[in-house]
């Protein structure tokens, strides 16, 4: 039996198991089995191999809360983004996010207009009100995929809810992937303009740039830019008849700053590190000087500013 087919990632509700004749004590054996997991009342998953858990329990748990709620909201702020594939920042995973997409308010008898609740908050799911220009559209009934908001809106609600980076780190990521546009970014925190954050988040945007490959790399950015630094993402250096490519040179000097996740080595062979220290040594007989920064650096803004102006003042 494809339960797998009942739905997209192979989410489905108990309503779908029962076209089946499944009812919930066949689907609780199967849940005790390991075959399924409950993702919220009524809402399940089949599950092949290892359960899921961080941000993939956290995408089908929004699959599941945005086909339960398909009839009033879309989903938005980082249950959208992480449905996408785009990664986050300060994302609570524990809650699912989405957005009303009816009007809150029906017309009296009298011509008055009175407002319903379209909004909901409980544990693991809030519902926020309706975004200006966003509303549900008709839709197929056979086409099971949640409503969803436009990624550049999901984006800007991201970073009101958990700052600037949160809205620039996957805004770099959907630029680099074609999801969105500088433009559709600006007008969706137009749209936003009198939501509380919205200044910072708005600035940061103004920045985001596809060019950045990393959420590393975007946080490295979005903090040498607090510090005062112009930065030319991904410069090209030509040294000894090759050319290497550094994630940042700050503008009108000899400095690159390159961004190291934890993971960038950690599978590397003795000849990529050797690749490694052969261009660093290269770039600096030319006279480049070379800042390598990491995911504990940037916690410490005066460590990293101090570090830049020491390179400046040997570059010099």
């Amino acid at each position: 039996m494809e339960l797998s087919l009942l739905g997209p990632s192979g989410v489905f509700s108990s309503a779908d198991a029962a076209r089946l004749g499944l009812d919930r004590h066949a689907l609780s054996r199967l849940c005790r089995a390991g075959s399924l997991l409950r993702l919220s009342r009524g809402w399940f998953v089949v599950v092949s191999g290892k359960l899921p858990t961080g941000e993939e329990l956290h995408r089908l748990t929004a699959t599941a809360l945005g086909r339960q709620f398909r009839a009033r909201a879309l989903l938005s702020h980082h249950s959208l983004l992480l449905c996408r594939g785009l990664p986050t920042y300060r994302a609570d995973l524990a809650t699912v996010h989405l957005t009303s997409g009816v009007d809150g308010a029906v017309e009296l008898p009298d011509g008055g207009r009175r407002r319903r609740s379209v909004t909901a908050r409980r544990p693991g799911l809030v519902i926020h009100r309706p975004v200006a220009g966003i509303r549900l559209q008709a839709r197929d009934p056979r086409d099971l995929r949640p409503a969803a908001i436009p990624v550049a809106h999901a984006i800007v609600q991201a970073g009101l809810l958990g700052g600037p980076e949160s809205a620039l780190v996957p805004a770099d990521a959907a630029l680099r992937q074609g999801l969105t546009t500088p433009d559709r970014l600006s007008r969706a925190a137009a749209v936003f303009g009198k939501h509380t954050g919205i200044g910072p988040v708005r600035s940061a945007l103004a920045h985001a740039d596809g060019r950045h490959e990393s959420p590393g790399e975007s946080r490295t950015a979005f903090l040498l830019r607090l510090l005062g630094f112009s930065l030319e993402p991904q410069f090209v250096v030509a040294v000894e008849g090759r050319s290497y490519r550094a994630d940042f040179r700050i503008v009108g000097t000899r400095v690159l700053v390159e961004f190291d996740g934890a993971a960038k080595y950690s599978d590397a062979g003795s000849g990529v590190l050797f690749e490694e220290k052969r261009r660093e040594d290269a770039l600096r007989r030319a006279g480049w000087v070379l800042v390598r920064l990491v995911w504990a650096d940037l916690a410490h803004p005066d460590r990293v500013r101090d570090r830049i102006l020491a390179a400046l003042a040997l570059a010099a």
